[in-house]
């Protein structure tokens, strides 16, 4: 077990995440409340404490500028990693908040609401973005898919990014009363490096039946 990680991990006393890895293998197993479970690499940045805090609180604030509608719920963020070293670019966040729809709603959905959702919802990114000095280079459909399955929405775009541009993509999907969203980034000039992790990690996002 990677000793970075799982002491840091202690340290969040708050998640009481558990956390198991194989010795044949890189990445470790992480479960979270509300029984998220995901796979990470044991090598990355964990961001807690004040760095972590910072980033919801200019997410929060570049919402509110950017003049959206902000949830009644409030948003709770169960996890962020970067990628290491930290020269590079890559990370990994995972929130819970008040969740809005029903997954009946996200599995009724049609290509037909999909396509009215994607305009609406690209806007609603150019805003926010654009209170940190960002912006969006190319808005993609959104898509729906499963993940073990339940129904998510599939929200992909690539943005500027200060040293260059990011590939971002955010699954949003309902768990009992609350959506989880698993919001995945990487530097586009890294993709060779990060494009393939990403995706396992992406694919290894699971709920405690």
């Amino acid at each position: 077990m990677n000793y970075i990680l799982f002491t840091t991990l202690a340290t969040l006393g708050f998640l009481h995440p558990v956390l198991a890895q194989s010795h044949d293998t890189r990445f470790a197993g992480l479960s979270l409340p509300l029984g998220v479970k995901v796979e990470v690499p044991t090598n990355w940045w964990i961001l807690s404490g004040d760095i972590n805090a910072s980033i919801e609180t200019a997410g929060e604030a570049a919402v509110n500028l950017a003049g959206l509608d902000v949830r009644s719920g409030r948003k709770t963020n169960l996890f962020r990693a970067n990628s290491m070293p930290k020269t590079t670019y890559a990370g990994i966040a995972i929130n819970a908040s008040d969740a809005e729809v029903e997954a009946s709603d996200i599995r009724a959905a049609s290509a037909a609401d999909l396509a009215e959702m994607t305009p609406m919802m690209k806007e609603m990114m150019e805003r926010s973005l654009s209170q940190v000095g960002l912006s969006i280079i190319e808005f993609y459909p959104i898509e729906k898919r499963e993940i073990d399955g339940r129904p998510a929405l599939v929200i992909s775009y690539k943005r500027t990014g200060p040293q260059g541009a990011v590939i971002a993509r955010m699954t949003r999907l309902v768990v009992g009363h609350k959506e989880i969203s698993l919001n995945l980034s990487y530097r586009e000039s890294e993709s060779v490096l990060w494009k393939p992790i990403i995706g396992y990690m992406e694919k290894s996002l699971k709920f405690q039946k």
